[in-house]
């Protein structure tokens, strides 16, 4: 309970904030809870659980419910159920397929076994009586049972394959088939996902009571609007904000080809429901406007971080596992040696591996990866690169670090990389986190030719842009900056401009919005 609460003192509204992960590394989401709350509102902010089970806690002055996402019955797509149909004696899986196979080694073994046993005997104990068939009838069984079993495995791995095409047919035929028959309601058929949101956030969202939901990114955009309109139904004035994170045509499919157009659909049944729409980039902002005829451009608020405190902060206090207090200190480097560093994903499409490569080509350069996930193949494939290549020892892959001292963190690196692939469409008109975090730590930022960030980085004059993927063009921007760095740096002293990249100045863009459709405090 705050000192506010504690007093008895009215708070501005009660605001419930949906978003469809974890909110452990979602720093937009963290900072907006966090703002909104020690602005004067009652903030809950609602997530999905982790692999450890639901909780609850507090952030800063905002709650956070992270709830259990539950499931629903499959639906079986149009490719699911031609496999079946084409492939009928396919195993469910390929784990039982294997097993079954194995039960092949048994079949053999138990035929050996057979054979020696009669002459292997000695006659030293009374063997029990054993009834057996023939041996002739038990080869012929065993190779009838050998025979299905190859061919049902040799059919699992056919369905396997014909699961994973993507001639167009099938899948095209789907679309057609379900936009006829329930129109911008066919997302149900094609990926229900937002409906298992839907049944695992209700309850908690129509216990609180809300004032306003803010839905961040698309997922949310529909479980806000239907607990808004069962609220309306109900007689309460709840009000909606509909924060769009991506531009959702221009993703990138994540299970299936419909996935993509089934967002899609989504995203146009609810979007009406709102009463403003915020989001991260104006060029974002005018394909919203465009896409759906608003009536006004969103309001954007950009991915910036808190302004770097020094001083009395959290940031002077906080430690990694191994009490490094900054990058250059978590990589055991000197101020002299050159490190660039970047933070965020690991994934193929954020081509990390290009900064592994271009190290090949800048052979005093060190890189520090900043990175939600230590395992998994990609980042096995980051170190065997690294290994090949002979750059191992100047690659250091570390975790996350909080969001609020993050800035602070990276300010004793030399340059900032963002090597965003170039093509996808929320890639070219991204003005990602990152980029504001480098420019808060005052770092010089080299930036593939993606075009929002490539055009600001020009623009302002704090960096270098090369050719995406290209690992040399990447180590010659690098060199570029880290020759004249001075003046990579020099436009971070002009007045305000900092301010006017700082998440402080965004959050104000939330409370006036807030305060627009909730009123002024009480």
């Amino acid at each position: 309970m705050t000192d506010q609460q504690a007093k008895g003192t009215r708070r501005r509204g009660r605001v419930v904030m949906l978003v469809d992960n974890t909110i452990d590394g979602d720093s937009r989401v963290q900072k907006s809870a966090r703002s909104m709350a020690e602005a004067g509102w009652e903030v809950h902010l609602i997530g999905r659980a982790p692999s450890s089970g639901p909780d609850s806690y507090r952030l800063g002055e905002a709650q956070v419910h992270r709830l259990t996402l539950l499931r629903l019955p499959s639906r079986k797509s149009f490719r699911q159920r031609v496999s079946r149909l084409r492939y009928p004696l396919a195993y469910q899986t390929p784990d039982v397929a294997l097993l079954r196979t194995r039960q092949i080694k048994v079949g053999w073994s138990e035929l050996e076994a057979f054979a020696a046993g009669a002459a292997a005997r000695t006659g030293v104990a009374q063997s029990p009586r054993v009834r057996h068939l023939p041996a002739n009838v038990r080869r012929v069984t065993g190779k009838v049972h050998r025979t299905v079993i190859r061919e049902r495995a040799r059919q699992t791995k056919a369905a396997k394959e014909f699961s994973k095409a993507n001639d167009g047919l099938l899948d095209g035929l789907e679309l057609r088939w379900w936009r006829a028959a329930m129109g911008e309601r066919a997302w149900r058929r094609l990926d229900p996902m937002p409906l298992r949101y839907e049944i695992s956030y209700r309850e908690k969202i129509d216990e609180l009571k809300p004032d306003l939901i803010h839905a961040h990114d698309f997922r949310m955009v529909g479980v806000a609007a239907r607990a808004v309109a069962r609220a309306r139904h109900a007689g309460a004035n709840v009000r909606m904000i509909y924060d769009a994170h991506e531009f959702v045509p221009g993703l990138l499919p994540r299970t299936t080809p419909n996935w993509v157009a089934s967002q899609a659909a989504y995203e146009r049944e609810y979007i009406g429901y709102a009463d403003a729409i915020v989001t991260v980039s104006p060029a974002l902002s005018e394909m919203l406007k465009e896409r759906h005829g608003l009536a006004e451009l969103p309001i954007v608020t950009l991915n910036a971080p808190p302004k770097l405190q020094p001083g009395g902060s959290h940031a002077d206090e906080w430690t990694t596992d191994r009490g490094a207090r900054d990058v250059r200190e978590a990589c055991d480097l000197g101020p002299d040696v050159p490190l660039v560093v970047y933070c965020g994903v690991a994934a193929p499409q954020r081509c990390v591996h290009t900064i592994v490569e271009s190290l090949e080509f800048s052979p005093n350069v060190h890189a520090a990866l900043l990175i939600n996930n230590l395992d998994g193949e990609y980042v096995r494939s980051l170190r065997e690169t690294a290994e090949r290549l002979g750059v191992a020892d100047r690659v250091h892959i570390m975790g996350y670090v909080p969001y609020d001292v993050l800035v602070g963190f990276l300010s004793t690196a030399d340059v900032g990389i963002h090597p965003l692939v170039k093509g996808p469409v929320n890639h070219e008109v991204a003005l990602s986190t990152k980029f504001f975090e480098f420019m808060q730590a005052r770092l010089p930022v080299v930036v593939s030719d993606v075009k929002a960030m490539s055009d600001e980085v020009r623009r302002l004059g704090i960096g270098e842009v090369f050719a995406s993927a290209d690992a040399k063009d990447l180590a010659r921007a690098v060199q570029a900056v880290l020759s004249d760095r001075p003046r990579y740096v020099a436009p971070f002293d002009a007045p305000g401009m900092l301010d006017e990249w700082s998440w402080e100045a965004q959050a104000g863009k939330y409370v006036t919005l807030y305060e627009e459709l909730l009123g002024e405090a009480p």
